[in-house]
């Protein structure tokens, strides 16, 4: 039996089968995106470093905590944490609605898109904007762990500047990381990135750069463009949500 989702007190609504999933305003070859995240992967550093599940007793803890219990998502403190990013670009880039009258179930919803979003159509506006890229976390430094990070609009722009720059880019470089912070100001967070070359990791920052081996372990891993990482709600679910808004009107 398919997986239900409910909305408010209203009737049960199925998830999308795959080839409902294949709808997105962001694709226009009518392609199914192969998954919809990746899960952490946590590759042990050091030359002569064994595989995590044969690290022994000690490295339990730290790979647990490292994986996240299957948390994909880059988590951003107010400690400045070193990042790998293993792309040029992002590979999902979404906005957003909230619906608050959703009481069982993730009140964020995947925008379709202008003018095609039923719930642009009815007023509600897409609050959150969302680009996505593969990164890798050296949070700790011995334990690397394959991320997604999901950036708002001003980071994506800083990126997208680095990213078209003839000096400054690609974000992939093979000789470039990044630091990422938060600060809560008030009310606002605001978030602080900054371009760390991969000769001034270990003196700056106690993190030796990630070897080809490790490197080319998490690539394989990485998302394709176009992957997504929030479903895109089909009709009938959408029907259900503007319906769930026009009753509370």
């Amino acid at each position: 039996m398919p997986e239900t989702r409910t909305y408010g007190r209203r009737r049960a609504v199925p998830r999308k089968s795959e080839q409902q999933e294949s709808f997105d305003a962001g694709r226009t070859d009518g392609t199914v995106a192969r998954r919809e995240a990746v899960s952490g992967r946590v590759v042990k550093t050091g030359s002569n470093a064994a595989p995590a599940t044969a690290a022994g007793w000690d490295d339990v803890d730290k790979v647990a905590a490292a994986a996240g219990g299957g948390d994909q998502y880059l988590k951003v403190t107010e400690n400045r944490m070193v990042i790998k990013i293993l792309s040029d670009g992002p590979f999902d880039v979404f906005s957003s609605h909230w619906i608050d009258e959703i009481e069982d179930g993730s009140k964020s919803i995947r925008c379709w898109g202008t003018p095609a979003c039923p719930l642009c159509q009815i007023g509600d506006k897409a609050k959150r904007f969302s680009a996505c890229f593969d990164v890798v976390s050296l949070e700790d430094p011995e334990y690397p762990v394959l991320k997604t990070w999901d950036v708002g609009i001003k980071i994506a722009r800083q990126l997208k500047e680095i990213a078209t720059d003839d000096k400054r880019g690609p974000l992939n470089r093979s000789d470039l990381y990044f630091t990422i912070r938060k600060e809560t100001k008030k009310k606002s967070v605001e978030y602080t990135l900054e371009r760390v070359k991969e000769r001034d990791l270990d003196e700056e920052y106690g993190v030796q750069p990630l070897d080809a081996e490790a490197l080319a372990a998490f690539q394989a891993e990485c998302h394709e463009y176009g992957d997504r990482v929030k479903e895109v709600l089909d009709e009938d679910a959408m029907e259900d949500i503007v319906r769930l808004l026009m009753d509370d009107a």
